[in-house]
């Protein structure tokens, strides 16, 4: 399934989209099966559907991005740089839901209960240019997101 998971995950056509995350949810919710394993493989995916002109197809983006990030923070295993990639590219989307999503993942990846901040350190450099970005955004609730994420990468 991932390969096709990946083949049509950059896919614009609505139905393939509703179809894409309608079984990354199922799929997630089936106890034998660690979707977040395999998160790197279609974390941006997601977030571009969170631009997309389909109102339910945001929302079920937004909803199944919000379940994987409360399966991240409470994993102990997490494969922090191909998603660090993601959210920085992600920070410079122009999409104001697509910024504001990837800000607040980075800020929680750098309060990650099992990493201490330190699984980030190969990445602060990133990190911090794609909250240097959010800082600079013209909305106020990226700007705040992006001033708090900042003060906790420097009390790390």
């Amino acid at each position: 399934f991932l390969p096709l998971l990946q083949n049509y995950i950059r896919r614009t056509n609505p139905y393939i989209r509703q179809l894409l995350v309608g079984w990354i949810t199922v799929l997630d919710s089936v106890p034998d099966i660690s979707m977040i394993d395999y998160l790197p493989d279609f974390l941006d995916g997601l977030f571009n559907m969170l631009s997309d002109s389909n109102r339910e197809i945001r929302q079920a983006a937004d909803s199944a991005l919000s379940e994987f990030l409360r399966e991240v923070r409470l994993s102990t295993v997490v494969e922090f740089g191909p998603m660090v990639s993601i959210l920085v590219l992600q920070c410079n989307n122009k999409e104001r839901l697509n910024r504001l999503t990837a800000i607040t993942w980075l800020a929680e990846l750098i309060h990650h209960p099992h990493s201490g901040g330190d699984a980030l350190l190969p990445y602060h450099a990133e990190v911090l240019k794609a909250i240097m970005t959010c800082i600079s955004d013209g909305e106020g609730e990226i700007r705040k997101v992006a001033e708090r994420t900042n003060d906790d990468l420097l009390s790390l």
